[in-house]
């Protein structure tokens, strides 16, 4: 196996603790739709989102709003202005150790990228609140793409950025995609990442994680030291 060059890191659930605020965020967006607070459709919706939890938000509101591209729009403007308000109170954290890993990383000569299922409104509040951005390399938001999670298409953008940023020539035979969920998995194999690391600090168990095609699963990121030697 080829040494890794470039560690790409997805945030909620494996960067940075979520404590339930993508759904908090999305049940206020479509209560603010319509949806009434603790009725069926809100649950079935709830469930949705935590299944699906990793690919691209509005992908995931076109679903529930069956395809219906102006009301999907208007429910995931209302996510992300929830979701930037919950980040700018400081409700979203790192994970402990998280910005010690990452220099610990850089300190190796492994470069590092941010990807997200969230649009580039949302990282940047995150990288910024989380003082991320002196520490990483290069970031992805899902709407700076063709297709989110579970395509390839974020990771693929995240080793051009850094091979152009930092005149690397990194290739996909050079990566670790480290994620919780199993779209952030499938997304990893389909790259061709020789390492799809799941962590089973978010979204999804050891067991979805290594059924969507996950080589290693984790507790948290910060174990990936161990794995890269």
């Amino acid at each position: 196996m080829a040494l890794t060059k470039l560690a790409i890191f997805d945030v909620a659930g494996t960067t940075a603790k979520d404590d339930d605020l993508v759904v908090r965020a999305f049940q206020k967006a479509v209560i603010g739709m319509g949806v009434e607070p603790d009725s069926a459709d809100l649950a079935e919706k709830t469930d949705y989102v935590n299944a699906t939890m990793g690919q691209r938000k509005i992908d995931v509101f076109l679903h529930l709003f069956d395809g219906d591209l102006d009301l999907a729009n208007q429910a995931h403007d209302k996510f992300v202005a929830a979701y930037i308000e919950l980040v700018s109170a400081g409700e979203l954290e790192e994970f402990e150790g998280i910005s010690d890993f990452f220099r610990e990383l850089r300190n190796r000569g492994i470069g590092i990228a941010i990807t997200t299922g969230f649009p580039r409104e949302i990282l940047d509040r995150i990288l910024t609140n989380l003082n991320w951005l002196p520490l990483i390399d290069v970031s992805v938001a899902s709407s700076e793409v063709d297709e989110g999670r579970p395509a390839p298409d974020m990771i693929f953008r995240s080793i051009e950025l850094f091979n152009v940023t930092t005149g690397a020539n990194v290739s996909t035979e050079e990566i670790v995609v480290v994620g919780d969920t199993q779209a952030d998995m499938q997304s990893g194999v389909r790259a061709g990442a020789p390492l799809v690391v799941g962590v089973t600090s978010g979204a999804h168990s050891a067991t979805e994680l290594a059924a969507a095609g996950a080589t290693t699963v984790l507790i948290g990121s910060t174990e990936l030291l161990s794995l890269l030697g």
